[in-house]
């Protein structure tokens, strides 16, 4: 897909960046902070305490957690909306093999778009699957069975392994902070925009999945980090012939 691309159809204009702001600002800063606030979140005892806002210890349940606005509109229609925008996004791909020349010029940065924006969750998924992490609703602290394993604990024996790590359904939202790198690409006055928008689309389904008793703070922390490198990573390979290092 990527080899597909010959900026001979699309004008792609120079991407001058700063090496080492740029290193330093896109992969130290967010490693270490990203880095420092999970293993913080796990290790502190933040990741409970959150969530007992959000258990009721009395009627042994999480209140939230089938309440029809939050499954219903925020959990099923949250996913609707993913797939609704990245549908649109290769929709528009599609149609600038055929309108003019201001579409046409956006055609690598929409492939990207639409590549970095499936590939951040489908790691995810691929991730949980391999993970042994319980979601906080099977948790013995919360009246269910399992006990609390952080990332690097072993199971306990003869305990079914559990797949609630990292976060699949704010991944669908913190997907979009590859509009970071697309508008660095295109419009590089809009990049922080994109960044907010996927930075408050994530925020909300990920708090959507812990107050129903999904996931933990941390697991949201984990997903945003695999989204933003993701992204990261593609952008660079996309627009490698573009970038100009000063």
């Amino acid at each position: 897909m990527i080899a597909s691309f010959q900026d001979n159809s699309c004008f792609c204009s120079p991407i001058v960046l700063r090496r080492n702001a740029f290193i330093f600002s896109h992969i130290v800063v967010p490693a270490l902070l990203l880095g420092w606030l999970f293993l913080w979140l796990e290790s502190s005892g933040w990741d409970i305490l959150l969530s007992t806002h959000f258990y009721d210890p009395i009627a042994h349940q999480w209140p939230y957690k089938d309440h029809w606005i939050i499954q219903s509109i925020l959990h099923k229609g949250g996913r609707l909306v993913f797939f609704a925008i990245v549908a649109s996004i290769a929709v528009l791909f599609l149609c600038s093999y055929k309108v003019g020349a201001a579409l046409r010029s956006r055609r690598r940065g929409l492939a990207y778009l639409v590549l970095a924006c499936i590939s951040g969750p489908m790691i995810i998924i691929f991730l949980k699957n391999q993970t042994h992490i319980y979601c906080p609703w099977d948790l013995q602290v919360f009246g269910a069975l399992k006990p609390y394993i952080r990332l690097f604990d072993p199971v306990p024996p003869a305990m079914p392994i559990g797949h609630c790590f990292p976060a699949a359904h704010a991944s669908s939202g913190f997907a979009f902070v590859s509009l970071y790198f697309f508008f660095l690409a295109t419009a590089a006055r809009y990049k922080f925009l994109g960044l907010s928008f996927g930075l408050a689309l994530g925020g909300l389904y990920g708090f959507t999945q812990q107050m129903r008793g999904a996931h933990f703070l941390s697991h949201d922390v984990a997903s945003l980090a695999v989204c933003w490198f993701v992204s990261l990573g593609l952008f660079i390979v996309f627009f490698r012939k573009q970038l100009q290092w000063v």
